[in-house]
C-alpha cells in the first residue's frame, strides 16, 4: 500500500534524526514518518505540508483557514497512492471538494481534529463542510463527544467514522535530569498558544499567597505584566520545553470548552514526563483523564474551583506525588502512540478493503 500523508503544519525534510523536533515535525528519508513507525505492515508514506510562500501562507493560514497550495500540489500524482490521509480539514476541505466531482480511485481518511468547522452550528462554513465532507471515506476524532456532532450535522459520517485516542510520544517525552536555565526559583508551568482559559487561571492563582511562581510559557499579555508571581515566556524550543515543564512543581492546562480535539498533545507531554496536571474539564480530555488519579480536575472557568485544586496541590505533597505516580504508567496502557498507531492501521485497512 502506498499512502500520501497532508499535514497542516510545517515540517522538516532531513537526511538523519534531529534531536531538536519531534517526529510529527520532520520527514527522514529512508525512515517511516511519525506514527507509522509503529504499523506492523510497514507502508510507503509521503508526507506533504503547507510550505509556500511566507505571503500565501499567512493568507492561507490566516484568511483561508485552508491550504490550497497544498491540495494544488498534490491533484497531479493523486494516482499514484491507494489512501490520502489529511491531518485537520485545513488539509481536506479542498480535496473532498475535488472529489465531489472528480472521483479517484485512492480513499480519502481524515482526522477530524476540529470537528469540521470548530463544530460550528450554522452558517455558509457549516453548508460548504457538509457539501465537501460527502466525498471522505473515513474520519478519526480524538475526542469521543464529537460523534454527537456528526449525528446531528454530519449524519451520513457516523458510520464512516471511528474514535482512537490520541497517542503520547513515550519516547520524545521521557523524564531525565533537566537544564535549570538559572531559574532557582520554584514555579507551576502553564503552557499553550492559542484556546487557553489564561483569565481563569491568572486570577485563581492571585487569589493564593505563595512564594511559587506561575510561570505562562507561550503566551504573553500585557494586561499580566506586574502581577505577583506571574512570569511570561514567549515561544521556546520543545527541547527547552520539556526542561521547563521538568523543572516545574507541577502543570495547569487551562482549557476553554469546545467540542473538539485540542489540549491533548500538552496533556499528553506532560503526563509522559510524569508531571501531575491540573487540567479543565473539558470535553477533549476527559476520554484521557481520571480524576485524582492521574489528573486533579476543575470546573472550566470557574476561579474558585481552579484555585481550590491549585491549592490544594501546592499544599500537599503526597496528592501530588501519587498522581505523579500514576500519569506515565496510565500512557503506557492506554494512550501511547503504538496503541493509537495499531488503530489507526487497523482503520486504514478497513476502508481500503484490505487486510
Amino acid at each position: 500500500m502506498r499512502a500520501l500523508m497532508l499535514v497542516n503544519w510545517k515540517v522538516h525534510y532531513c537526511e538523519k534524526t534531529p534531536v531538536e523536533w519531534q517526529p510529527p515535525d520532520y520527514f527522514e528519508f529512508g525512515k517511516p514518518y511519525w506514527f507509522f513507525r509503529y504499523f506492523e505492515k510497514q507502508i510507503e508514506v509521503d508526507v506533504i505540508d503547507i510550505h509556500s510562500l511566507p505571503i500565501i501562507e499567512r493568507f492561507e493560514k490566516n484568511k483561508l483557514r485552508f491550504y490550497v497550495i497544498q491540495t494544488l500540489r498534490i491533484l497531479p500524482v493523486l494516482r499514484k497512492y491507494d489512501v490520502i490521509i489529511s491531518h485537520g480539514m485545513q488539509s481536506a476541505v479542498l480535496l473532498s471538494f475535488w472529489r465531489r466531482f472528480f472521483k479517484t480511485d485512492a480513499k480519502h481518511i481524515v482526522f477530524d481534529i476540529g470537528s469540521f468547522s470548530s463544530a460550528s452550528k450554522s452558517g455558509v462554513s457549516l453548508k460548504l463542510m457538509q457539501f465537501a465532507s460527502r466525498s471522505i471515506d473515513g474520519v478519526i476524532y480524538h475526542t469521543s463527544s464529537q460523534i454527537e456532532y456528526y449525528k446531528s450535522f454530519f449524519p451520513w459520517i457516523v458510520s464512516k467514522a471511528r474514535f482512537i485516542r490520541f497517542g503520547a510520544d513515550l519516547e520524545f517525552f521521557a523524564p531525565r535530569e533537566p537544564q535549570r536555565y538559572c531559574d532557582k526559583n520554584a514555579y507551576i508551568i502553564c503552557v499553550g498558544y492559542t484556546k487557553r482559559d489564561w483569565d481563569t487561571v491568572v486570577n485563581a492563582y492571585s487569589k493564593i499567597d505563595t512564594n511559587v511562581q506561575l510561570k505562562l510559557v507561550g503566551h504573553v499579555e500585557e494586561k499580566y505584566n506586574g502581577i505577583k508571581g506571574i512570569v511570561q515566556i514567549p515561544y521556546v524550543p520543545i527541547t527547552e520545553l520539556i526542561d521547563q515543564i521538568l523543572n516545574s512543581e507541577f502543570c495547569i492546562l487551562p482549557l476553554e470548552s469546545f467540542n473538539y480535539s485540542f489540549g491533548q498533545m500538552t496533556l499528553m507531554q506532560q503526563m509522559a514526563l510524569g508531571k501531575c496536571v491540573v487540567a479543565a474539564k473539558v470535553p477533549s480530555l476527559i476520554d484521557y483523564l481520571c480524576d485524582g488519579q492521574n489528573a486533579i480536575l476543575y470546573e472550566p472557568k470557574n476561579e474558585l474551583d481552579c484555585e481550590k485544586k491549585i491549592r490544594s496541590v501546592l499544599e500537599n505533597e503526597k496528592l501530588r506525588r501519587q498522581i505523579e505516580s500514576g500519569t506515565r504508567e496510565y500512557l503506557k496502557v492506554h494512550c501511547n502512540e503504538k496503541i493509537m498507531a495499531k488503530e489507526v492501521e487497523k482503520f486504514i485497512y478497513d476502508i481500503c478493503g484490505q487486510s
